[in-house]
């Protein structure tokens, strides 16, 4: 999760708690870069190929919403757009209008922080939704409702993208990986990881090991 501390608006989005949980939650998928500020949006400050942009009224004023694209469209993250840009579309749907959402109810903030903080762990639905009091089927809607993505799709995102850090930055061999990502099979974990990043987990580790990185500079230097 990423403090209070760390978000310079934080005073001017508390009395909107429902666009802090946004913020909060898009900064964590794009790594934050994150900018939310009061005003009107203009041509000439955004460009499609460069960010996205939200403008969101509230109270006679505009919340101006920026999350820079990453520059390298092939990059390590960029695998994770699909589900940043379906929660910009939920985000402009909750956020507008004359029912627009003040706060995340606390089941899907609570899931949403559980997914998030600790997607290593065992956990289904139907558990989760057991612990906060609701049916899985009606925390999944809602789950889905207000993150753009479901409660399935994050927790394997989640997942993957800690299986990514420790390809980059580990020497643990893939099984292992694989069996702290909630008890996952070797297989399991090699078709969830395909299905996310488009790539093998062989593949990733050879792109993007900072350690083989590390290694091939050595080699290419000098005696």
């Amino acid at each position: 999760m990423i403090s209070d501390s760390q978000f310079p608006y934080d005073e001017q989005v508390r009395p909107w708690p429902a666009l802090a949980s946004y913020v909060e939650a898009l900064s964590r998928l794009n790594r934050g870069a994150v900018t939310c500020q009061r005003g009107e949006a203009t041509p000439d400050n955004f460009c499609a190929a460069e960010a996205w942009s939200l403008s969101l009224p509230r109270e006679g004023e505009a919340w101006l919403v920026r999350i820079d694209r990453l520059k390298d469209q092939e990059g390590p993250l960029a695998w994770r757009e699909p589900v940043l840009a379906r929660m910009l579309s939920a985000m402009q749907e909750n956020l507008t209008g004359p029912r627009a959402l003040k706060s995340w109810p606390n089941a899907v903030k609570a899931t949403w922080q559980l997914v998030t903080g600790h997607p290593c762990r065992p956990m289904t639905l139907s558990e989760v939704a057991s612990c906060v009091g609701l049916s899985a089927g009606y925390l999944g809607e809602q789950f889905e409702r207000i993150t753009g993505s479901s409660f399935k799709r994050i927790l394997r995102d989640e997942r993957m993208a800690r299986a990514c850090a420790m390809l980059e930055d580990t020497g643990l061999r893939i099984a292992e990986i694989a069996s702290r990502m909630g008890g996952l099979s070797l297989s399991q974990f090699n078709r969830s990881f395909v299905a996310a990043t488009g790539i093998s987990p062989t593949e990733w580790r050879r792109l993007y090991s900072t350690t083989r990185k590390t290694e091939e500079v050595s080699e290419s230097r000098p005696a």
